[in-house]
């Protein structure tokens, strides 16, 4: 019998490259949904149930449901959807390319953290230890991203109401 990992990992890897090749922008939104909730799915294997509900919940949800909206809000028709100019052979050998980069990527980090992880404390991981280090250590970058969300709601909204 497969495994489970070895199954959402397969499902993650095709969705996502169903999200990069399609050309028509609600099917790749829907394949990153699949996508992403085949991640939570590995988060769950993982036993991080926080990151799981937050995969599902936040991204899955609500994020794709904001970019749905806006993909709809846009309604683009095949027409103006401009091929990107990329030639085949270009972007496979980029892609392979990439793919040997990060291969040789991981080797490195693998090899860089093959020591045991110092042991975690009793908070580690949950909700009230994350909220504390988010809104203690790094409130500026909390800041910023509500203001670039902000800044790509109010761009959706432009460039619809651009069309009537």
């Amino acid at each position: 019998m497969i495994p489970l990992f070895w199954i959402l990992s397969a499902v993650a890897v095709l969705a996502a490259v169903f999200t990069v090749t399609r050309r028509n922008p609600l099917s790749a939104a829907l394949a990153l949904v699949v996508c992403l909730t085949a991640v939570a799915g590995l988060f769950a294997l993982l036993g991080a149930h926080f990151l799981f509900a937050i995969q599902l919940l936040i991204y899955a949800g609500a994020i794709m449901v904001l970019v749905l909206y806006v993909i709809m809000l846009l309604n683009l028709k095949e027409k103006e959807i401009r091929p990107l100019g990329v030639s085949r052979p270009r972007a496979a050998l980029a892609t392979i390319a990439a793919a040997v980069i990060l291969a040789a990527l991981a080797r490195v980090w693998s090899a860089a953290s093959a020591a045991p992880p110092a042991p975690a404390g009793e908070k580690f991981g949950t909700v009230e230890e994350m909220a504390r280090v988010l809104y203690t250590q790094y409130p500026f970058p909390f800041e910023v991203v509500s203001v670039l969300l902000l800044a790509a709601v109010i761009g959706a909204v432009v460039l619809a109401m651009r069309k009537f």
